[in-house]
């Protein structure tokens, strides 16, 4: 029988649960082939791992290898008595599994993690406990404490509603399915005294606006968490899943200097989609995830390690939707991140919208720029909502010449902006960055948020690549003062091709939801001001590889996951008449 014809029939399948030192109980499913001792592939949330569908666990199983999902404590069907959620009991649980999965007769003691998301974030803390069986560690879209809930500074609603359905309704599915599947047990978990968690999430995080002590408890990018990771580690991120792009450049290369095999892999996508498994997996990251597991969980010897550790997909796309189809342009390789060529270009914002590489000077293109706040915002969730434009007295646009030749960016670009308001003590800042094609097509690329009070810059974390915030004490504004605003938009791949511009937008953050971002605009209804002088020279800085140009037509614009597209017929530099 060749490995796709196998069907559930072909493999020993169980429920059931494993008993942790402190008497608690986790709930687990597992597959396995039925004879033989096998590498098993683990995946950990507080989801419906415990509950995993066939089809999840099929293409590991043709693979070779045996599948285990088990829930979080106080999660589905699993016991546990938790503080909150990202309590360190998750690390310490699943440390145990790994351990319990290692002792099966039919595992041959290799165990590696798989997940996105929430089961991508907890193999840190479990790969801190150094569980001396597990081997690797892939994880997709992770995502990491405050900066994660509150983006810029600002909460975001989307991460609110998360925290609610993820304790409350998410879970739900994967309990039905194993009581259907004849778990006993479940129904009497449920809500009992051995699985409780004590103070719910989102209580916690409205509780605490600032980047304070409790949020450091729960941070996985420190010593204490990522600095303990001793097995090899992949770490996937989408561009425009903007948090965990950030996130895992920055845990990769600066918390983890004990693991000797490390590999980041960056694309274009979303953040549910391009960490998914099973038949949603898309086809390049999942080659990049079973290669990985190939020579580190198996043990093949496959080269893998002779590879560069930074992978990156250009314009990176699913032919028909279909993710089992997704394709790249063109892939580079390269030693580090960030990629030691590039170069960080400044260009100045004038006055007359444009986006300049000569420094200010007493010319026409010096002053001051004013916009409504909060009246505009770009919403970026896809094509639909992109086609509204934001209302243009509340923003402002600032665009590039016509590019003579390709510009590759690959990076962080970083905004400095000299800013005032008249009213009100605060101000909430969103960047966008957009591709303007010769025929009006707008394609949305990356966003960048910050709160003004919060811009207090961390001088240790802030690297060449990345403008990192304090978050830990507002600093109110005065009307009629002007503010030096450092701020870094997220990490970015992308070729502006000859003939195209590079659009930037300032304006509000929105509470409508568009890719995980939507918030409420802090501070008073204002006339905000931005000032283009050799005095107050606001700039951005480009992540640009000298030389670098695309290597393949782009795709149609608007298909790609999370950069929608929408026409202009002409540009519109957008804010108020000025004085």
């Amino acid at each position: 029988m060749t490995p796709d014809a196998q069907t559930e029939a072909d493999v020993a399948h169980a429920i059931g649960y494993v008993t942790m030192q402190d008497g608690m109980r986790v709930a687990y499913i597992s597959y396995h082939p039925k004879s033989g001792r096998h590498p098993t592939v683990f995946l950990y949330s507080p989801y419906d791992a415990s509950a995993t569908r066939f089809e999840v666990a099929k293409p590991f199983l043709d693979a070779g290898y045996a599948f285990v999902g088990a829930n979080f404590p106080a999660t589905g069907c699993s016991e546990g008595v938790i503080e909150t959620w990202f309590d360190r009991k998750e690390g310490i649980y699943g440390a145990e599994v790994v351990e319990w999965i290692a002792k099966q007769p039919w595992s041959n003691g290799n165990v590696g993690m798989v997940g996105n998301s929430s089961a991508a974030t907890v193999q840190m803390w479990v790969a801190a406990e150094q569980p001396p069986h597990l081997r690797a560690i892939i994880a997709a879209g992770m995502f990491d404490a405050y900066e994660w809930i509150y983006q810029g500074g600002m909460l975001q609603l989307y991460n609110l509603k998360w925290a609610f359905t993820s304790q409350f309704i998410s879970q739900a599915s994967g309990v039905s399915d194993r009581i259907k599947a004849g778990d006993i047990e479940c129904s009497a978990i449920l809500g009992s005294d051995r699985q409780q968690v004590k103070s719910l999430f989102y209580n916690e995080i409205r509780s605490h606006p600032l980047n304070d002590e409790w949020w450091d408890s729960i941070c996985l990018a420190c010593e204490e968490v990522a600095g303990k990771v001793r097995v090899p580690t992949m770490l996937i991120a989408a561009w425009q899943d903007r948090h965990a792009a950030r996130e895992s450049a920055r845990v990769i290369t600066q918390f983890m200097p004990n693991v000797q095999h490390k590999k980041l892999v960056m694309i274009d996508g979303d953040h549910g989609g391009t960490g998914a498994l099973g038949p949603q997996a898309p086809l390049l990251v999942d080659n990049e995830r079973m290669k990985f597991l190939e020579r580190w969980v198996k043990g093949v010897e496959n080269g893998l390690e002779n590879e560069p550790p930074v992978t990156v997909y250009w314009e990176a796309w699913e032919p028909e939707g279909d993710p089992k189809k997704q394709v790249a342009g063109w892939v580079t390789h390269h030693k580090a991140w960030p990629e030691p060529m590039v170069e960080r270009r400044p260009y100045y914002l004038t006055a007359d919208a444009r986006i300049s590489p000569d420094k200010p000077g007493a010319t026409p293109s010096e002053g001051s720029r004013a916009y409504l706040y909060p009246t505009g915002a770009e919403l970026y969730g896809n094509n639909e909502q992109f086609a509204a434009k934001p209302y243009q007295q509340g923003v402002l646009n600032y665009r590039t010449d016509v590019a003579a030749s390709d510009t590759t960016l690959l990076g962080s670009p970083q905004v400095l902006l000299y800013l005032s308001i008249d009213d009100g003590d605060d101000t909430d800042i969103e960047l966008t960055l957009k591709d303007v094609g010769p025929d009006g097509d707008v394609l949305f690329l990356q966003s960048g948020h910050l709160r003004a009070s919060l811009r207090a810059i961390d001088e240790q974390r802030t690297t060449s690549d990345e403008i990192v915030h304090l978050f830990r004490e507002c600093k109110k504004l005065q009307p009629g003062t002007i503010y030096e605003i450092k701020m870094s938009v997220c990490p970015i791949g992308h070729v502006v091709r000859e003939g195209h511009r590079l659009e930037i937008t300032i304006g509000a953050p929105n509470p409508i939801i568009k890719q995980s971002i939507g918030s409420l605009p802090i501070g008073a209804a204002s006339i905000n001001r931005v000032y283009h002088s050799e005095k107050y020279p606001s700039s951005i800085i480009l992540p640009i590889v000298p030389g670098a140009k695309a290597r393949a037509s782009a795709p149609e614009r608007g298909i790609q996951r999370a950069k929608p597209c929408r026409k202009e017929a002409e540009f519109e530099p957008g804010g108020l008449p000025t004085r």
